[in-house]
């Protein structure tokens, strides 16, 4: 059944104010590593001895990603995933730190690295009361090779999942896999066997039990035509006591103007222009680390003339990447590397290939190729198109920057709908693309060029025809030395250089904006949320976990 926010609701998320007090509490460590405008706020009670302080109601700008089910969620960018991990709890999960125990308390791995035992929590309870038990375990990674989730996780590299005891669980895998604590068992979440073993059409499911989980939330209101959801907490969560009572995301047209009208109290942004300008007004701002999100050019490999890897490297000589990042972000530039994996990250080569800008070398590259100017002086015989969706000012300097080398570049502005269906059937000849999923463990390389990344901006399903690649992908896969693994990354990105299937542009932080008078526990997460998103919205930082 769909639920639908009221529009009494919608008001009072618009008209709400409150409060936050800073939240106590610590967490686990694991293996891996303002000033408001809602002056009448009503201040939180003081709380009884050994417990937290709790927040009312958080708002935080957002729109419409499907309904929150583990099947239904929109894969287009990150938002439907880490609405879903509201309610649905992973073996392991991330907090500022790493890797942490969650559903999962302990775990051993053995000499050879093929099988992973989970000591699993005892007394978790599925929201409708049933006991969560090592048999949800096994009937999710079982259910998900027939019915895939909705986001990445890689499960081709379970063997089998074993049920020792009700509370211990075995993993068998095909071969070692070094991110599996972080970007398996750390991404995929556990479902309800009573609940699921029944349902064979899982993306059209909307019974309210799609939504059972574990989570420290429960889906209150969902109304897909405003785009708005409403969570409400969990009192009986496992990990501890969840200190923010309601979460509600809220779409706003103007999301900075509505944070200063008090109509939200968190959102973000990726020009450090709005940073300075509310950080006068009392608000504070958290800025991504590592950066995380990417803007990219890929290049159709099968086009007849991109197919060529030196077409592709004047092009990207023909960039002034370094001024297109300062104009956009407006912050120091962070060109992209040639290498994809960003410069700011702990496995960065920093000796691979790069392409500073040098129209001198595009143009001699590109007379080389035999594209000769005309009286013109526009290169006959090259007319390329680049695909664009949100990124209007990058491709407008992108077009007058490859202009001033004799090409002719059509801009094509499609819709995100349109977009990511064009890029995911390979019907374009360049497309810029902007998306996260690139500050967590660099297996992301792997998924990404081999096609089987979730995220539909990062063009899924097509694989690049690069046999060395591939080999490398897989042996750092599989390594569990991280010295020995950080060469072979080194080496994906020497190979990704020289090759340019891809051009990062620029990598470019996010700045998270929020009302520290409502809530101020806003962290980044290590290595990113999940698979590496470099955003807040993570549920550890809104529980006083005890364990």
């Amino acid at each position: 059944m769909r639920k639908r926010i009221k529009p009494s609701i919608v008001i009072s998320l618009l008209c709400l104010v409150m409060v936050a007090t800073a939240c106590s509490g610590g967490s686990s460590a694991g293996d891996e590593k303002d000033r408001s405008s809602n002056d009448t706020a009503k201040q939180t009670e003081k709380p009884a001895e050994g417990t937290a302080k709790t927040v009312d109601m958080v708002r935080i700008a957002g729109s419409d990603v499907g309904y929150p089910s583990p099947f239904a969620f929109s894969p287009s960018g990150p938002f439907g995933y880490l609405r879903n991990s509201l309610m649905f709890d992973t073996l392991t999960w991330k907090d500022d730190t790493g890797v942490i125990p969650w559903l999962a308390k302990s775990w051993e791995i053995s000499a050879d690295g093929r099988t992973y035992t989970f000591k699993l929590e005892e007394g978790v309870k599925w929201h409708d009361g049933e006991a969560f038990t090592a048999d949800d375990v096994v009937f999710s990674f079982n259910y998900y090779k027939t019915y895939p989730f909705n986001w990445n996780g890689d499960i081709g590299q379970i063997k089998s999942v074993e049920k020792i005891d009700d509370s211990t669980v075995a993993f068998h895998l095909n071969n070692p896999f070094a991110p599996m604590l972080s970007d398996l068992v750390g991404i995929v979440p556990i479902i309800p066997q009573h609940i699921w073993e029944t349902v064979t059409n899982p993306i059209e499911y909307r019974d309210e039990k799609a939504l059972v989980g574990t989570g420290p939330y429960q889906l209150a209101e969902y109304d897909a035509v405003a785009g708005q959801y409403l969570f409400k907490a969990n009192e009986n969560f496992f990990k501890g006591q969840v200190i923010v009572k309601e979460l509600a995301f809220v779409s706003a047209a103007d999301k900075l103007l509505a944070l200063q009208n008090g109509e939200i109290d968190a959102t973000y942004t990726t020009n450090y222009g709005d940073v300075q300008t509310l950080a006068d007004a009392g608000y504070k701002s958290i800025k991504s680390e590592p950066a995380g999100s990417i803007v990219r050019l890929s290049f159709n490999l099968e086009h007849p003339q991109l197919s060529d890897k030196r077409l592709r490297q004047a092009l990207a000589y023909a960039m002034d990447r370094a001024e297109i990042s300062r104009k956009v972000s407006g912050a120091e530039p962070m060109v992209g590397n040639a290498g994809v994996v960003p410069t700011d990250s702990p496995w960065y080569n920093k000796n691979v290939k790069q392409y500073e800008y040098n129209p001198q070398e595009s143009e001699r590259i590109l007379d080389e190729l035999g594209y000769v100017k005309n009286d013109r002086g526009i290169r006959d015989g090259l007319k390329l198109s680049l695909m664009t969706s949100s990124n209007k000012q990058d491709s407008i300097m992108i077009q007058e920057m490859l202009k001033k080398v004799g090409i002719e570049l059509n801009l094509v502005h499609l819709d995100s709908a349109a977009f990511t269906v064009a890029l995911g059937e390979n019907k374009y000849d360049m497309a810029l693309s902007g998306h996260v999923g690139a500050s967590g463990d660099p297996d992301f390389l792997r998924l990404w060029f081999s096609g089987k990344a979730s995220n539909m901006w990062s063009a899924r399903g097509k694989s690049v025809d690069l046999e060395q690649f591939h080999e490398i992908a897989k042996l750092q896969m599989q390594e569990m030395d991280e010295t020995k693994r950080k060469a072979y990354i080194d080496q994906l990105q020497d190979i990704l250089a020289e090759e340019l299937p891809t051009l990062a542009i620029y990598h470019r932080p996010f700045y998270h904006i929020h009302n520290p008078k409502v809530f101020d526990n806003w962290k980044n997460t290590y290595g990113g949320i999940a698979d590496g998103m470099p955003l807040w919205e993570n549920k550890v930082f809104l529980i006083d976990v005890k364990k």
